[in-house]
C-alpha cells in the first residue's frame, strides 16, 4: 500500500466516529446557546479548559510514549507486555499522588465546581491512556469506536441532561464525565489491555527510556494549552465571564477545523513514523504534504467563506460580538494545524524536545500580547494574540524541517492562500450579502483547481471499487 492509500484509509476509519459526533454537537450549539446563560457557557469552558491543562501534568503525557513505542514494537508481543505495564504502573502512581493532593488543597478552592474538575480530571486520564494503546497496538477502528463513545455519549446526556432536566453548567459536565467512563471501560475490553498490564516493578532504565520522550511534551503540551486557553483567563480577568462565554461560542467554528485536522493528524503522524526513512521518502512527503496543505488551506477558506450566512442560524442573538472574531481564530487554527503537519516530522525523529521549544516560545508571545493589548481592544486582543503566536510557531517550524529533513512547502500554494485569505477577510467583515455570495462561487472555484488532482485520483479509487464489486 502506498503511503498515500494508507494514509486516506487510516484517516477514513477515524473520521467516521469522530465526525458525525462532532456535526451533531455542532448544531446543538443554537439549543445550548439557547437555553444556557453566557455565564454558566463560560462556566463549563473554564472546567473543560482547566482540565486540559491539569491532564498533560498528570499524565506526565506517558500516553504518547505508549503509542511511539509500541509503534516500533507491535509485532513483539513480549516487548508489548513490558511497555505497558511499565508506562500504566507509573501513570497509575502520579495520578493517585496528584489526587491526593488536590484534595488536600480543595479547602483553598472556592468553586463548586471544583470536584467536577476532579473527576473529569480522572476520566480524560483513563481515557488518554486507553486511546493511546489502542493506536499503539494498531487498532484505529477500536480507537474511533472509542472516540465515537466519549463524543455521543456527552451530545445525548447534555440532552437530556441540559436541554429536558435543566441542570445547566453541572449537567454538561457530569455528561462528560460519565461519557468518559464509558468510552474508558469498552477501549479496555476492545484492547485487551488488561493481557498486558501487569503492575510490577519498573526497572529504571525503562523508566528513564519513556520518560526523556514524554517529559518534554508536558510543557509542550501546556504551552498549546496556553496558546489555545490562556485567553479566557485573560479575558476572565479583565472583562468579564460574559465575555469568555461570546469567545467560546466564537472558538466552536474554529474547533471544527481543529477537529477535522486532529482526526487527519492521528494518521499522519503514524505514516511519518513508519516510513519516514524510506528511499526516496523526503520527495514523497514533500509532494504528500503539499497535497495534505493545499486541502486544509481550502478548507479553512471555504469555512470562512460561508460562516456569514450560517452565523445567525446556528447561534444565538446574545452571543452576536461572536462574529467579528471567527476569521482570526479560524486563521489561527490553520497555522496550528501547519505546525502540526510539520511536528510529525519531530515525533518520527522522538525529538520532543525541539517541539517543546518552539511551543513554549510561541506561549510566551501570546500571553505578552493579549496582556499587552486585552484592555485596550477587548476580545479582539485574544483572537490576534492567538494568531499571531500560532503563526510565529509554524514559521520557526518550517525553517528548522527545511534545514533538518529537506521538506519544502510550494511557493505558489503559499502566495495563493494568501490572497484568498485577503478576498475573503474584506467579504466578510464587509457584510454586504452579493460579495459575500461571490467571494464563496470563487473560493469554491480556487478550491477545485488547487485539489483537482486528489480528487481526481479519489474518483478513480471509488470507480475501481465499484467496478470490483459490480464484477464480483
Amino acid at each position: 500500500m502506498s503511503k498515500g492509500s494508507e494514509l486516506a484509509k487510516n484517516t477514513a476509519v477515524i473520521a467516521v466516529g469522530k465526525i458525525a459526533t462532532q456535526m451533531v454537537s455542532f448544531f446543538l450549539l443554537p439549543l445550548y446557546t439557547a437555553v444556557l446563560s453566557t455565564e454558566d457557557y463560560g462556566v463549563v469552558d473554564l472546567v473543560t479548559t482547566y482540565v486540559q491543562l491539569l491532564l498533560p501534568i498528570v499524565t506526565c503525557q506517558l500516553e504518547q510514549s505508549i503509542f511511539r513505542f509500541l509503534l516500533d514494537n507491535r509485532k513483539d508481543e513480549e516487548n508489548k507486555k513490558k511497555i505497558l505495564s511499565d508506562i500504566y504502573t507509573l501513570a497509575v502512581a502520579v495520578t493517585i499522588i496528584f489526587s491526593l493532593i488536590y484534595m488536600c488543597v480543595s479547602p483553598l478552592i472556592h468553586s463548586k465546581y471544583k470536584y467536577m474538575l476532579l473527576l473529569n480530571l480522572l476520566a480524560n486520564v483513563y481515557v488518554s491512556l486507553m486511546l493511546q494503546t489502542a493506536r499503539g497496538l494498531g487498532m484505529n477502528i477500536v480507537y474511533a469506536t472509542g472516540s465515537f463513545i466519549a463524543a455521543s455519549g456527552q451530545v445525548i446526556l447534555n440532552v437530556v441532561l441540559v436541554l429536558i432536566v435543566r441542570l445547566g453548567a453541572s449537567g454538561m459536565l457530569i455528561s462528560m464525565f460519565v461519557a468518559y467512563m464509558c468510552s474508558g471501560v469498552y477501549l479496555t475490553v476492545a484492547t485487551k489491555a488488561y493481557h498486558y498490564i501487569r503492575f510490577v516493578k519498573i526497572e529504571k532504565k525503562r523508566v528513564n527510556r519513556y520518560l526523556k520522550y514524554s517529559l518534554p511534551l508536558v510543557p509542550n503540551v501546556i504551552s498549546w494549552w496556553i496558546l489555545n486557553s490562556a485567553d479566557r483567563t485573560i479575558i476572565l480577568k479583565f472583562i468579564n465571564v460574559g465575555a469568555n462565554g461570546i469567545y467560546s461560542a466564537a472558538n466552536k467554528f474554529s474547533g471544527i477545523y481543529t477537529t477535522i485536522y486532529n482526526i487527519f493528524n492521528l494518521s499522519w503522524v503514524e505514516s511519518v513514523a513508519l516510513h519516514l526513512h524510506e528511499n526516496g521518502s523526503d520527495e514523497d512527503f514533500t509532494k504528500l504534504q503539499s497535497t495534505v496543505i493545499k486541502f486544509f488551506s481550502c478548507a479553512f477558506l471555504g469555512l470562512t467563506a460561508i460562516m456569514p450566512f450560517v452565523f445567525k442560524i446556528l447561534v444565538n442573538e446574545k452571543f452576536g460580538a461572536a462574529y467579528y472574531q471567527i476569521p482570526i481564530l479560524l486563521a489561527g487554527a490553520f497555522f496550528s494545524a501547519m505546525t502540526g503537519v510539520l511536528g510529525a516530522y519531530y515525533v518520527a525523529e522522538k525529538m520532543t524536545s525541539v517541539i517543546a521549544r518552539m511551543t513554549i516560545m510561541a506561549a510566551i508571545l501570546n500571553i505578552g500580547v493579549n496582556l499587552i493589548f486585552v484592555q485596550k481592544f477587548g476580545l479582539y486582543a485574544a483572537s490576534i494574540s492567538t494568531l499571531v503566536a500560532y503563526l510565529v510557531v509554524f514559521i520557526l517550524r518550517y525553517l528548522d524541517v527545511r534545514k533538518r529533513f529537506g521538506i519544502k512547502i510550494e511557493l505558489k500554494v503559499a502566495l495563493g492562500t494568501i490572497l484568498m485569505t485577503t478576498i475573503v477577510w474584506i467579504s466578510y467583515y464587509s457584510q454586504n450579502t452579493i460579495w459575500c455570495v461571490m467571494t464563496f462561487a470563487i473560493v469554491c472555484i480556487y478550491s477545485l483547481i488547487m485539489n483537482f488532482q486528489l480528487l481526481k485520483s479519489m474518483i478513480e479509487v471509488i470507480n475501481k471499487k465499484f467496478q470490483k464489486r459490480w464484477r464480483g
